[in-house]
C-alpha cells in the first residue's frame, strides 16, 4: 500500500510539478518565478535545525512500535513534538528578518520592498504550521509503516495547489495572492495528520525521556547532506550569479526530482520494513528483501533516468517555447543533474540501512564528507560556470555519498563482501550514461515539434530503455531475479491447477 500510494502520489505530483512552474513563468516571467523558488530555497535553510530529527525519531520509534510499547511510543513523540515547536519559533524570527533583508540580498527589482516582505511571509505559512502541528504526527505515521495515509493527503493537497493556482494565476491575480492561497491550501496537510493520530493511537501522558533521540546530533550530518544537495545550489546561484539563471536550474531540477520521487516511490515505507526486521533480529529476511529490492530500484532507475537523459532537452525546448528572456537549452547541464539523481536514487536502499538499524551516529562521517564534497566544488567552479559548476559539485558528492553507504551498509548490516555491491554500483551508472547519450545522439535529429510528438517519442525511447535496463539488471542481479520468475512460475502454476 504505500509502495503503491507513494507511486501514484509521485505521479501526480510530477505532472503537477510541470504544470505550475509553466504557468508560473508564462504569468509572471523568469525573474518573479526564480525570486519565489529562490525565497522558498531560504526559508527552507531552517530546515538545518532539524538535525536530521525525522530519521533519528524513526529509528527510536521502530522498536517500540514492534513491541506496542504505547508509553515509550508517547515518550518519543513527546519529544519530537517539543523538538519541533522550538524551530517553530526560531523559523517566525528567521522569517521575519529575512523579509526585511531579501530585497536587497537578491538585488530584486521585479515589485517593491513592502511586497517583497509580504511575499516571504505568505511563502512561509504552510511551513510554520509543519513545524508547530506536522512533522511530529507525520514522522509517527511513517514509523509505523502508514506512510500512504499522508501520501493520500499530500496528492489531494498537491491538487487542490495547482488547481488555485492555475485559476488565479491566468485569472489576472498577482504572485502575492497565489502564494498566499498556496500556503493556506498546505496548512490543510498538518491538520489532517494531528486529527488521525489523535484518533487512532492511544498515546499516553508522555514522560520526560531525554535519551529518546540521544542520536540526534549525529543525524545531524546525515541531514546537512541531504539538505545541500537540494538547497544550496539555488542559493549559490542567487548569490553570486542571477535570479534568471536559478529559473533555469529550477526547471531543470524539477524533471529531476520530479522523476526522483518517482522511482523513490518504490522504496515506500521500505525503510520502515526494514527498521523492524532489525528490530526482530531478521537478518535472513533482511538481506534477502533488500536484494530484492534493490534489483527492483535498480531496475526502475537505469530505466526512468537513461530515458529522461534522452528526452530531456527536447521537453524543454517545447516547455520553454515563448520564452525569451533567459536560455533554457543546456543539455549537459542536464545530464549531469539527472545523472546526480539518478545516483541518489541507486543509493536509497543503503543509506536507509543506517536509518533503520539506528546506527546515525556510526555512519555520521559519510553525511560530514558528502557535505564538504559539495558545497566546496561548487564554490570553486561556480566561478567557471554557473550551471555546470554546481552540477558538478554535487554529482561528485553524490557519487561519494554512493560508494561510502554501500561500504557501510555491507559491512555494519548487511554482513556481505563489499566488492560485489560496489561493482554493481559503477556498472549501473555507466548503463545510465550509456543508454541515455545513446538516445539523446538519436533524438538529436528527430523533428519533435509538439508534446504529442514527444510524447509518442518518449513512448519508444522508455521501452527500449526498459529493456536494456531489464538485461543489465538480470545481469547484475541474477539470483533475485530468477526467485522472483520462480515465483511467479509458481503461482501460475497453481491458478492453472486450480
Amino acid at each position: 500500500m504505500n509502495i503503491v500510494m507513494t507511486f501514484l502520489r509521485q505521479l501526480l505530483a510530477t505532472v503537477c510539478g510541470i504544470v505550475i512552474p509553466r504557468v508560473m513563468i508564462g504569468a509572471f516571467g523568469s525573474t518573479v518565478y526564480g525570486a519565489t523558488t529562490s525565497i522558498a530555497q531560504f526559508l527552507s535553510y531552517i530546515a538545518l535545525l532539524e538535525g536530521g530529527i525525522g530519521s533519528v525519531a524513526r529509528g527510536a520509534l521502530y522498536g517500540p512500535l514492534a513491541e506496542k510499547n504505547d508509553q515509550k511510543i508517547s515518550n518519543v513523540l513527546g519529544e519530537i513534538k517539543r523538538f519541533f515547536r522550538n524551530i517553530g519559533i526560531v523559523f517566525a524570527v528567521y522569517t521575519l528578518v529575512l523579509a526585511v533583508f531579501y530585497y536587497d540580498l537578491a538585488d530584486i527589482r521585479a515589485f517593491g520592498r513592502g511586497y517583497t516582505f509580504g511575499l516571504v511571509l505568505a511563502i512561509s505559512l504552510s511551513t510554520f504550521a509543519n513545524y508547530m502541528v506536522g512533522l511530529p504526527n507525520l514522522t509517527l505515521l511513517n514509523a509505523d509503516q502508514k506512510q500512504y495515509l499522508s501520501e493520500l493527503t499530500v496528492a489531494l493537497t498537491n491538487l487542490l495547489n495547482t488547481a488555485c493556482i492555475i485559476l488565479l494565476a491566468t485569472g489576472g491575480a498577482d504572485v502575492l495572492t497565489v502564494k498566499l492561497v498556496s500556503s493556506i491550501v498546505f496548512i490543510v496537510r498538518p491538520v489532517v495528520y494531528a486529527y488521525y493520530v489523535k484518533k487512532n493511537y492511544k498515546l499516553l501522558k508522555p514522560q520526560e525521556d531525554r535519551e529518546a533521540l540521544n542520536q540526534k546530533w549525529a543525524g545531524f550530518g546525515q541531514h546537512i547532506a541531504y539538505f545541500l544537495h537540494t538547497n544550496t545550489d539555488i542559493v549559490l546561484l542567487t548569490l553570486l550569479a542571477d535570479l534568471k539563471i536559478v529559473a533555469v536550474y529550477s526547471v531543470y531540477r524539477l524533471v529531476a526530482t520530479s522523476l526522483w520521487n518517482i522511482a523513490g516511490s518504490f522504496s515506500g515505507g521500505m525503510e520502515a520494513a526494514f527498521g523492524e526486521m532489525i528490530a526482530r533480529s531478521e537478518q535472513d529476511r533482511l538481506c534477502r528483501s533488500y536484494g530484492y529490492y534493490k534489483a527492483l530500484l535498480t531496475l526502475v532507475s537505469v530505466t526512468s533516468f537513461s530515458a529522461a537523459i534522452a528526452l530531456i532537452v527536447p521537453f524543454i525546448r517545447l516547455y520553454t517555447a515563448g520564452v525569451t528572456d533567459a536560455d533554457y537549452i543546456h543539455p549537459l547541464f542536464g545530464v549531469l543533474v539527472l545523472l546526480s539523481e539518478g545516483i541518489n536514487c541507486l543509493v536509497l536502499p543503503c543509506s536507509g540501512l543506517p536509518i533503520a538499524a539506528n546506527q546515525l551516529k556510526r555512519s555520521r562521517w559519510g553525511s560530514y564528507c558528502e557535505a564538504l564534497i559539495n558545497i566546496s566544488l561548487s564554490l570553486v567552479l561556480i566561478w567557471w560556470d554557473p550551471l555546470l559548476g554546481v552540477a558538478i559539485g554535487t554529482l561528485v558528492a553524490t557519487i561519494f555519498k554512493g560508494i561510502f553507504y554501500i561500504r557501510y551498509s555491507a559491512v555494519h548490516i548487511l554482513h556481505c563482501k563489499v566488492w560485489k555491491p560496489l561493482l554493481r554500483f559503477f556498472a549501473t551508472v555507466l548503463a545510465i550514461v550509456s543508454i541515455g547519450v545513446a538516445g539523446m545522439l538519436l533524438l538529436q535529429k528527430a523533428a519533435i515539434s509538439s508534446f504529442i510528438v514527444w510524447g509518442m517519442w518518449g513512448v519508444v525511447v522508455f521501452f527500449a530503455a526498459a529493456i536494456l535496463a531489464l538485461a543489465v539488471c538480470r545481469v547484475m542481479y541474477p539470483a533475485e531475479f530468477g526467485e522472483v520468475l520462480h515465483a511467479l512460475a509458481r503461482k501460475l502454476h497453481l491458478k492453472k491447477d486450480r
